[in-house]
């Protein structure tokens, strides 16, 4: 099939496309059966950063703040702090550690036009298949595409953060679902499996889904991530990157092709891009309203042109049931920038017109973010949940006229903090599911770190589920959205780990449920399917056991022992290390350098005590392994740290001097060299908001002596990665980040003594990674736009990205024993090219049908060893292959199965019976 959201020409056109194949030969006692597997191969949350009440983040009212302020006002807070005891700050750094990768060279967030202009571009060219930069579409989904199995031990786990779900109005087992990183998915069996539908966009995060009734096809998105409002909003200084939005996309076909709308951003517009909900007029479909950052807008011709009726900072929107003219939107106030003013409107002309009610909410000072909820069978009764300044709950108001009157409700516990209510702060800002049952008008949820239920009208509140497993299974932190399917009545609940449904949502008090009373609400999680995991870094065994092991936003480390996948250690995964030579023992890690290791494959694991000198530590903080003995480890903290008996013992190794002002950079990559150990690289990041340069440091013997080898380098930049020729330790390649033009990858020759730029023509946009391929001179860079390949010798980086989706990769794995490149993506989870495939298409650019059978190993694509006992299965791949030969490739597979067995089919992913 074309790549998703392309258009399918017609059989025997010049259009060239990319298809992969698996054939799986299933043998049994009673019948033979051919089953044709058609596989097409088709940036964190922010929250106002509140810390339990620690203001750390929270200027005085007006007050502009830098990135590099904020940077400072959060590394002078967490002295002396023990963050394990903290709650509510990790949502700044994940953002910090997203958004230090997307700086200009002075530490500020520019480049904004520039960056955007690049991603459209290179989805542009990748749609046009014929660009021969484009030669390749080897890639391919290799998980993870269900939830693991749960090792942790405390924490709910998941698959990815979900952000929406839209339902289709006519048909029970097709929804829709928005992903904060990783696009939108639909599925058409009730959630048994799902299609991407976006991964051709140019950014690929979806904020809302808007459907026509009357033609399901007819579809509006919000591409952007707007949970990240609240912090750095129009900030001096703040231009977001990898959470800005692009506006409203628009489909007639179902979702294979998206236009956008004429409300669209460029990333100039910063944060007036986020666009919050969309509505649809069933009675004259053309009539769409949008709300967002920017203001209130209005389409009266299918989304061709919008017209602006509001300029308010809009958070939230919804439409009567009953009467759909009927509009209900809530601005905000964000206390960052003293921006906006926090109220509810009502439209009764489907947004032409808006009146402000009078709710007794504070206007600013007091309340940033509201949230609506209205009642299908008593459309007068509407709740509003507001937000307090620390991201905690201020209070849930009431009206049982449609808005002429309000009362506040309840503000008796903290319902969006972590506990039991007791707490305060919270993240409201950042993850909020409101719903009124839809019969029973006193019956609400709440989900914001957990879920709570009301059943007298919001008068009182229980808890109906725990993101963690202290009291019983339940459902992942962090709820984003919870919606009722009215055609099947059950509930859908969107949050950090995925999707869930049930039946019924029954709350239960505190005491039963302290006293051992399992949860009476009984979740499914529906998640499988979706190949949406945010990943920071990966690991490969390097061996045939197919080893992979993952650190993840929001989901700990994903570790696949070659047949299962298990989500272990706990808290955002980080960097991790396989162990070569003991499958099943690792190396992984959680924020701030917190390692742990595990021997039996993550059942149970023992944290690691590294940190010798209690120094600082990168967000991300870098782990290596020296192959060429498995029980050597070095970790980058202000210095590096060695272990030469598998992680037991470390040793310090470095003495760094300190860098001019009082902060101690971090490390943020590390390296050692393959054929000579006692050569290694550490390089420190820069720290703008002190003035502290980066600095790039190597030793020849084993770390007893270091050199600044600085000099040649930008030292403005955020070194991401640093690679040594496996074969000359001589040669050392280093990775950067940031907006600085030219200025993407250096090579020295002579350990760092001179520096040559190799950027070449490179996009100006952040490398995550470089990596050496095996067997080769040639290096391979991982970017936000897909992976670059530069053969040695040349002058010319080729994209080699056809095949992925528009997502960020963030790290580069080779294993060579089993022929494959694996890469992690930031949304789209773990995927996978086969090396010599890469190699062949390297050496030419022309375009040509290329055929290549070879035996997979059974557990490389399914899951379950036992399933497939007796089964053989054959990889096809077929690159650049005109559109006619894959379609009489298709007729004849379906004449040569029925021939082997009358029953046999042939299935393309969508379901299709050919």
């Amino acid at each position: 099939m074309p790549v998703a959201g392309s258009p399918r020409p017609e059989a025997g056109s010049s259009s060239i496309y990319q298809y992969q194949f698996l054939l799986l030969f299933t043998h049994s006692k009673s019948m033979k059966k051919l089953q044709i597997l058609i596989i097409a191969i088709t940036l964190i949350l922010v929250n106002e950063l509140t810390l339990n009440a620690q203001a750390f983040l929270i200027p005085q009212t007006g007050e502009h703040v830098s990135f590099r302020q904020m940077q400072r006002d959060f590394n002078e807070w967490k002295q002396g702090q023990n963050l394990s005891e903290k709650k509510y700050w990790k949502y700044f750094k994940r953002f910090e550690a997203e958004m230090q990768l997307h700086t200009n060279a002075q530490g500020e967030l520019e480049g904004t036009a520039d960056y955007v202009r690049t991603l459209i571009e290179h989805a542009g060219e990748k749609m046009q298949s014929q660009n021969a930069r484009f030669n390749t579409g080897a890639w391919f989904p290799v998980g993870p595409n269900i939830v693991p199995d749960n090792l942790t031990g405390y924490m709910e786990n998941g698959i990815g953060r979900i952000n929406c779900i839209t339902f289709h109005p006519t048909d029970a087992n097709t929804y829709f679902v928005g992903v904060a990183q990783g696009g939108l998915w639909k599925t058409t069996n009730n959630g048994n499996s799902y299609t991407p539908l976006t991964d051709n966009l140019p950014i690929t995060r979806i904020s809302d889904i808007a459907i026509n009734p009357n033609n399901p096809d007819e579809m509006y998105i919000s591409v952007c991530d707007f949970e990240y409002i609240g912090i750095g909003l129009f900030l001096n200084g703040r231009k977001r990157h990898t959470h800005y939005g692009i506006g409203v996309y628009k489909t007639l076909d179902g979702g294979l092709t998206w236009t956008p709308t004429g409300l669209s951003f460029q990333l100039t517009d910063g944060d007036a891009s986020l666009i919050r909900k969309i509505v649809i007029d069933p009675a004259n479909p053309n009539a769409v309203v949008a709300c967002g950052v920017g203001g209130m807008y209005k389409s009266g011709n299918a989304g061709t042109t919008w017209t602006q009726v509001m300029d308010s900072l809009f958070w939230d929107m919804i439409q009567d049931p009953v009467t759909p003219t009927t509009l209900y939107a809530a601005t905000g106030w964000v206390r960052n920038a003293n921006t906006g003013s926090a109220g509810i409107y009502k439209s009764t002309d489907f947004g032409t017109t808006w009146a402000l009610l009078t709710t007794g909410i504070p206007p600013r000072g007091t309340v940033q973010r509201i949230k609506l909820a209205q009642s299908r069978s008593n459309t007068s009764r509407i709740y509003a949940l507001a937000v307090d300044t620390i991201s905690g709950l201020h209070a849930i108001y009431r009206t049982n006229n449609a808005g002429t009157t309000w009362n506040l409700q309840f503000d008796a516990l903290n319902l969006l903090g972590y506990d039991e209510g007791s707490s305060t702060g919270g993240q409201g800002n950042y993850d909020l599911g409101f719903l009124v049952h839809p019969t029973n008008p006193n019956k609400i949820y709440v989900g914001g770190v957990n879920l709570w239920a009301s059943e007298d009208g919001a008068t009182s509140f229980d808890p109906a589920g725990h993101w963690t497993t202290n009291y019983g299974p339940s459902i992942h932190a962090d709820v984003h959205d919870i919606q009722w399917q009215p055609l099947t009545g059950q509930y859908y609940l969107a949050c950090d780990g995925g999707l869930y449904r049930t039946g019924n949502i029954i709350p239960i008090s505190w005491n039963d449920v302290n006293n051992g009373t399992p949860w009476p609400t009984v979740w499914t999680n529906v998640s499988d399917g979706m190949n949406v995991t945010s990943f920071y870094r990966l690991s490969s065994s390097k061996s045939t056991t197919g080893e992979l092991l993952a650190g993840a936003q929001d989901n700990a480390s994903f570790y696949f022992d070659g047949i299962d996948w298990y989500t272990t250690i706990g808290g955002d995964g980080m960097d991790n290390c396989l162990d070569t030579a003991q499958p099943g023992t690792f190396i992984g890690s959680s924020q701030y350098g917190s390692f742990s290791k595990s021997v039996d494959g993550g059942f149970s694991s023992f944290g690691i005590s590294s940190n010798i000198q209690g120094e600082n530590a990168e967000w991300t903080t870098p782990l290596i392994a020296d192959y060429s003995n498995s029980q050597t480890y070095y970790i980058g903290f202000q210095n590096v740290v060695r272990s030469i008996d598998g992680g037991d013992s470390w040793t310090s190794i470095s003495s760094f001097p300190p860098p001019p002002n009082f902060y101690g950079n971090e490390l943020s990559a590390i390296a050692v060299s393959q054929s000579n150990p006692d050569v290694l690289y550490a390089c420190r990041r820069v720290r703008y908001e002190y003035a502290n340069p980066g600095a790039v440091f190597v030793t020849s013997d084993g770390g007893a002596s270091w050199n600044d080898v600085t000099t040649g380098l930008p030292d403005s930049l955020y070194y991401t990665s640093i690679e040594i020729h496996p074969n000359s330790s001589s040669i050392a390649y280093i990775s950067m980040a940031g907006f600085s033009a030219g200025n993407k990858i250096f090579k020295t020759i002579n350990n760092g003594n001179n520096w040559t730029n190799i950027s070449f023509n490179l996009p100006n946009i952040p490398v995550n990674c470089i990596k050496q391929i095996p067997n080769t001179n040639d290096l391979m860079i991982g970017t936000d736009l897909g992976v670059y390949v530069l053969r040695n010798g040349s002058s010319t980086w080729v994209d080699q990205s056809m095949g992925l989706p528009n997502v960020i990769v963030s790290d580069i794995e080779f294993n060579p024993a089993m022929n494959k490149i694996y890469i992690s993506t930031f949304g789209r989870g773990i995927w996978a090219t086969d090396l010599d495939v890469l190699r062949r298409l390297m050496n030419t650019r022309q375009v040509f049908p290329l055929f290549n059978f070879t035996p997979v190993s059974t557990t490389e694509f399914l899951r379950s060893a036992t399933a497939l006992q007796n089964k053989l299965m054959w990889k096809f791949t077929m690159l650049m292959v005109k559109l006619s030969t894959v379609d009489h490739f298709i007729r004849l597979m379906k004449n040569f199965s029925s021939l082997l067995n009358p029953e046999c089919t042939l299935q393309k992913s969508e379901g299709k019976i050919f």
